[in-house]
Protein backbone atom coordinates (compact mmCIF):
# COMPACT_ATOMS: atom_id res chain seq x y z
CA UNK A 1 0.00 0.00 0.00
CA UNK A 2 1.48 3.28 -0.80
CA UNK A 3 0.76 6.92 0.35
CA UNK A 4 0.58 10.19 -1.62
CA UNK A 5 -0.75 11.44 -5.02
CA UNK A 6 -1.12 9.30 -8.50
CA UNK A 7 1.46 11.41 -9.67
CA UNK A 8 4.12 11.55 -6.92
CA UNK A 9 4.70 8.91 -4.32
CA UNK A 10 5.32 9.65 -1.34
CA UNK A 11 5.90 6.66 1.17
CA UNK A 12 5.15 3.01 1.02
CA UNK A 13 4.69 0.42 3.02
CA UNK A 14 4.81 -3.51 2.21
CA UNK A 15 4.20 -6.05 4.71
CA UNK A 16 6.63 -9.53 4.72
CA UNK A 17 6.88 -12.05 6.56
CA UNK A 18 6.09 -10.44 9.69
CA UNK A 19 8.05 -7.50 9.06
CA UNK A 20 6.64 -4.28 7.95
CA UNK A 21 8.90 -2.14 5.44
CA UNK A 22 8.73 1.69 4.91
CA UNK A 23 9.87 3.62 1.87
CA UNK A 24 9.98 7.01 1.40
CA UNK A 25 10.34 8.71 -2.11
CA UNK A 26 13.97 8.62 -2.06
CA UNK A 27 13.93 4.75 -1.71
CA UNK A 28 15.50 5.05 2.18
CA UNK A 29 13.77 2.33 4.41
CA UNK A 30 12.71 1.45 7.81
CA UNK A 31 11.80 -1.94 8.36
CA UNK A 32 9.82 -3.02 11.81
CA UNK A 33 10.61 -6.36 13.18
CA UNK A 34 7.93 -8.10 15.67
CA UNK A 35 10.26 -9.41 18.26
CA UNK A 36 10.02 -11.75 21.35
CA UNK A 37 6.51 -13.03 22.45
CA UNK A 38 3.38 -11.70 22.47
CA UNK A 39 2.34 -10.38 25.87
CA UNK A 40 0.22 -10.95 28.20
CA UNK A 41 -1.02 -7.57 26.53
CA UNK A 42 -1.13 -9.38 23.41
CA UNK A 43 1.10 -7.27 21.80
CA UNK A 44 4.81 -8.17 20.26
CA UNK A 45 7.38 -5.67 21.11
CA UNK A 46 9.08 -4.38 17.94
CA UNK A 47 12.78 -3.79 16.66
CA UNK A 48 13.17 -1.29 14.22
CA UNK A 49 15.62 -1.04 11.21
CA UNK A 50 16.62 2.51 9.10
CA UNK A 51 18.60 1.57 6.15
CA UNK A 52 19.96 3.17 2.74
CA UNK A 53 18.19 2.97 0.07
CA UNK A 54 21.17 0.32 -1.28
CA UNK A 55 20.11 -1.13 1.67
CA UNK A 56 22.96 -1.06 4.11
CA UNK A 57 21.88 -0.84 7.83
CA UNK A 58 22.11 2.64 9.26
CA UNK A 59 21.13 2.02 13.06
CA UNK A 60 18.30 -0.25 14.42
CA UNK A 61 16.51 0.11 17.77
CA UNK A 62 15.67 -2.83 19.80
CA UNK A 63 12.16 -1.94 21.80
CA UNK A 64 12.32 -5.99 22.98
CA UNK A 65 12.25 -7.29 26.84
CA UNK A 66 13.48 -10.41 28.33
CA UNK A 67 9.97 -11.17 29.80
CA UNK A 68 7.76 -9.76 26.84
CA UNK A 69 6.25 -7.34 29.18
CA UNK A 70 8.55 -4.97 30.06
CA UNK A 71 8.96 -3.84 25.83
CA UNK A 72 7.54 -1.19 23.32
CA UNK A 73 5.79 -2.32 20.05
CA UNK A 74 5.27 -0.25 17.44
CA UNK A 75 1.44 0.98 17.08
CA UNK A 76 1.63 3.17 13.83
CA UNK A 77 4.75 4.57 11.26
CA UNK A 78 4.77 6.53 8.63
CA UNK A 79 7.46 8.68 6.67
CA UNK A 80 5.56 12.73 6.25
CA UNK A 81 4.68 13.36 2.96
CA UNK A 82 8.14 15.56 2.15
CA UNK A 83 9.74 12.27 2.89
CA UNK A 84 12.06 13.65 5.17
CA UNK A 85 10.56 12.74 8.72
CA UNK A 86 10.37 9.17 9.74
CA UNK A 87 7.00 9.21 12.73
CA UNK A 88 6.50 6.42 14.91
CA UNK A 89 4.04 5.85 18.16
CA UNK A 90 4.76 2.99 20.80
CA UNK A 91 3.14 1.35 23.37
CA UNK A 92 4.11 -0.64 26.13
CA UNK A 93 4.09 -4.72 26.15
CA UNK A 94 2.60 -5.15 29.47
CA UNK A 95 0.27 -2.40 29.45
CA UNK A 96 1.94 -0.39 31.17
CA UNK A 97 1.44 3.33 31.66
CA UNK A 98 -1.72 2.47 29.13
CA UNK A 99 -1.75 5.93 28.68
CA UNK A 100 0.97 7.16 26.94
CA UNK A 101 2.54 6.64 23.56
CA UNK A 102 5.78 7.70 23.39
CA UNK A 103 6.05 9.34 19.93
CA UNK A 104 9.51 9.21 18.15
CA UNK A 105 10.35 10.63 14.77
CA UNK A 106 13.90 10.26 12.19
CA UNK A 107 15.12 12.94 10.60
CA UNK A 108 16.77 11.98 7.11
CA UNK A 109 19.09 15.19 7.29
CA UNK A 110 20.96 14.82 10.41
CA UNK A 111 20.11 11.28 10.91
CA UNK A 112 19.15 11.48 14.94
CA UNK A 113 15.81 9.98 16.49
CA UNK A 114 14.13 12.43 18.12
CA UNK A 115 11.23 11.61 20.89
CA UNK A 116 8.66 14.15 20.75
CA UNK A 117 7.49 13.72 24.75
CA UNK A 118 10.92 16.55 24.71
CA UNK A 119 9.42 18.98 22.85
CA UNK A 120 5.59 19.10 25.60
CA UNK A 121 5.16 20.65 28.69
CA UNK A 122 2.71 17.87 29.70
CA UNK A 123 3.18 14.39 31.09
CA UNK A 124 3.93 12.93 27.71
CA UNK A 125 2.43 11.88 24.03
CA UNK A 126 -1.59 10.42 24.76
CA UNK A 127 -2.25 8.91 21.63
CA UNK A 128 -0.67 6.85 19.53
CA UNK A 129 -2.49 6.93 16.17
CA UNK A 130 -1.14 10.38 15.10
CA UNK A 131 -2.33 12.39 11.87
CA UNK A 132 0.61 13.14 9.50
CA UNK A 133 -0.25 16.86 7.49
CA UNK A 134 2.12 18.07 4.50
CA UNK A 135 5.12 18.61 4.31
CA UNK A 136 6.11 18.05 8.45
CA UNK A 137 3.12 18.18 10.63
CA UNK A 138 2.20 15.89 13.55
CA UNK A 139 -1.37 16.18 15.10
CA UNK A 140 -1.63 13.97 18.34
CA UNK A 141 -2.70 14.99 22.02
CA UNK A 142 -0.62 15.08 25.17
CA UNK A 143 -1.86 14.00 28.72
CA UNK A 144 -2.42 17.51 30.96
CA UNK A 145 -5.33 17.05 33.52
CA UNK A 146 -6.87 15.80 30.33
CA UNK A 147 -6.16 14.84 26.87
CA UNK A 148 -5.02 18.05 24.84
CA UNK A 149 -4.91 18.90 20.87
CA UNK A 150 -1.37 19.27 20.08
CA UNK A 151 0.43 20.21 16.36
CA UNK A 152 4.36 19.69 16.13
CA UNK A 153 6.25 21.18 12.83
CA UNK A 154 9.37 18.78 13.01
CA UNK A 155 11.86 21.09 10.68
CA UNK A 156 11.04 23.59 13.91
CA UNK A 157 11.14 20.77 16.46
CA UNK A 158 14.78 20.09 15.34
CA UNK A 159 15.81 23.53 14.68
CA UNK A 160 14.85 24.58 18.88
CA UNK A 161 16.69 20.61 19.33
CA UNK A 162 19.90 21.43 21.10
CA UNK A 163 20.43 20.19 24.89
CA UNK A 164 18.12 17.51 24.51
CA UNK A 165 19.47 14.50 26.08
CA UNK A 166 17.47 11.73 24.42
CA UNK A 167 18.64 13.26 20.91
CA UNK A 168 20.52 10.01 19.35
CA UNK A 169 22.51 9.53 15.94
CA UNK A 170 21.55 7.02 14.12
CA UNK A 171 24.55 5.87 11.31
CA UNK A 172 27.40 2.86 11.29
CA UNK A 173 25.49 0.36 11.91
CA UNK A 174 24.75 0.82 15.27
CA UNK A 175 22.42 -1.16 17.58
CA UNK A 176 20.90 1.75 19.99
CA UNK A 177 19.27 1.10 23.42
CA UNK A 178 16.41 3.76 23.37
CA UNK A 179 15.65 5.66 25.87
CA UNK A 180 11.81 5.07 26.68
Amino acid sequence: MCAGSLLFLTSCWAQTKGKTEYKNRDGLRVVVVPVGKPSSHKAYESRIEFLTAEGKLLCSLDYSSEDGDHGFGIVKAAWTEDGRYFVFSLTSSGGHQGWHFPTHFYDTKDMKIYYLDDFVEASGISKGEFILKAPDVVLTEVQREKEVPVKFHLDKLVARSQGLSRVIACSDAKELTPAH
